[in-house]
């Protein structure tokens, strides 16, 4: 069985849109399970969605513990033996959810999966996401622009591979969160997601584990969902800087040893600073984004 765990956090008219459209799309989805986790958002739209969609059922979380931990409680009460994480901000226009199921149903190699993600105008949002785990090599492509300069060549595109031919699946190393199915049994050896990530890197901190453990992972592009999420609002900035950052040092501190952790801060600190210049040139407001991730990052203990 599969079962399909949405976190939200006062985001039920999202979520009321993509509960209708699996209703409109997913002939089979009474035979999935969905669950609601709320984050103790106090969202007054919740009990809208319990009468407007009946099958769902819907856990109430006792504090805001961000996107892992809401995950979480929904994996450890789900009863699938596939689990589909699922944004709220995320639709169907067709079937790709049962596309997606029996994609990685027919393949035991298979571990985890994700489809084509898309823009609400219909553009290829997956074009812009990470298909590797991050390492310090890879981050020094993104910080300092090489994955744009050398965007043909895989060794200074390999962590968002915008090379690759999106028409066609192809194994990856790293699946967006925003839409990620994977098989219940991982994780006995990736472990549920880590709650120290409050937003952000907590599916490539699962989809590094699977990789170090052998597990093969997907994109798949015959199922497409859309996706509305992008760049927070100025007015958010400050919030999602921190997160981010905050979240980035965690991965890194986890995952690698003492000298690359370090080495890691000091390439993000050079980087934000690249960044934040180059937007400022170009009167971008985005440039402000990067100050905060510097101010940010220059904190750290």
């Amino acid at each position: 069985m599969l079962s399909i765990i949405i976190v939200n956090y006062k985001s039920s008219g999202d979520i009321t849109d993509c509960l209708e459209s699996i209703i409109r799309f997913e002939k089979k989805y009474t035979d999935y399970e969905i669950i609601i986790v709320d984050n103790n958002s106090g969202d007054p739209g919740l009990d809208i969605l319990k009468t407007g969609f009946p099958f769902i059922r819907i856990i109430n979380a006792e504090k805001n513990g961000g996107f892992a931990y809401g995950n979480n409680i929904g994996i450890k009460n789900a009863s699938g033996d596939f689990i589909l994480l699922l944004n709220p901000d995320t639709y169907l226009t067709d079937n790709s959810i049962e596309k997606l199921y029996n994609r990685i149903k027919s393949d035991d190699k298979t571990g985890i999966i994700g489809p084509m993600l898309l823009f609400p105008d219909g553009t290829n949002q997956s074009y812009y996401l990470p298909k590797s785990y991050l390492n310090l090599w890879k981050l020094v492509c993104e910080r300092f622009y090489l994955y744009r300069i050398f965007k043909s060549i895989p060794f200074f595109n390999s962590y968002y591979r915008t090379y690759m031919d999106y028409s066609r699946e192809s194994c990856v190393g790293q699946v967006s969160g925003a839409a990620l199915l994977f098989r219940k049994s991982i994780l006995s050896k990736t472990g549920i997601l880590d709650e120290n990530y409050f937003m952000y890197f907590e599916e490539s901190d699962l989809c590094l584990q699977a990789a170090r453990n052998g597990i093969a992972q997907l994109y798949y592009p015959e199922s497409r969902i859309v996706h509305k999420g992008g760049l927070d609002s100025e007015s958010g900035w400050e919030r999602t800087s921190a997160w981010f950052t905050d979240s980035f040092r965690h991965y890194f501190k986890k995952n690698f040893s003492k000298t690359v952790y370090y080495t890691a801060i000091i390439i993000f600190t050079i980087g934000a600073c690249l960044k934040s210049a180059i937007f400022y040139i170009k009167r971008d407001s985005r440039f402000r984004f990067h100050i905060i991730q510097l101010k940010k990052i220059l904190r750290f203990t």
